[in-house]
């Protein structure tokens, strides 16, 4: 009876490989509650956040950095209103608007030459070798 009393009054101690399977396996706190769509959204989208990882720091992220805020500046000065005649109609546009599409519409234009003479070739040598 005095060995109960003991139990009681003096729990076991924890050993050391105890403490180490706690530490290996944490509690897990289930909710009482599922969590809503909202949650779920929320949860999954700072999950793929928190994934992103921070560029490193050197003279090349400096320097991109440097120009995506040179333009950003270039474009925020230019942001006034431009008349642009189309044919017979008339469009109010604001030149940084007019300026990007004027870059975008050279890129996929070199890009289509590109493709078409690189295509050109290829027929080229398959004509050549048969």
């Amino acid at each position: 009876m005095a060995d109960e009393l003991d139990d009681l009054q003096y729990p076991a101690q924890e050993t050391e490989q105890d403490i180490a399977e706690q530490a290996l396996h944490p509690a897990k706190a289930i909710p009482a509650r599922k969590p809503g769509w909202l949650a779920r959204l929320g949860e999954r989208i700072s999950n793929q956040i928190a994934r992103i990882g921070l560029p490193e720091w050197n003279l090349r992220s400096f320097l991109y950095g440097l120009a995506i805020l040179i333009a950003f500046i270039l474009i925020w000065r230019n942001w006034v209103d431009v008349r642009l005649d189309v044919l017979v109609w008339r469009f109010d546009v604001p030149k940084s608007v007019v300026i990007i599409a004027a870059i975008l519409l050279g890129a996929v234009l070199v890009r289509g030459w590109d493709a078409y003479h690189s295509r050109r070739a290829a027929r080229a040598e398959q004509s050549e070798e048969a």
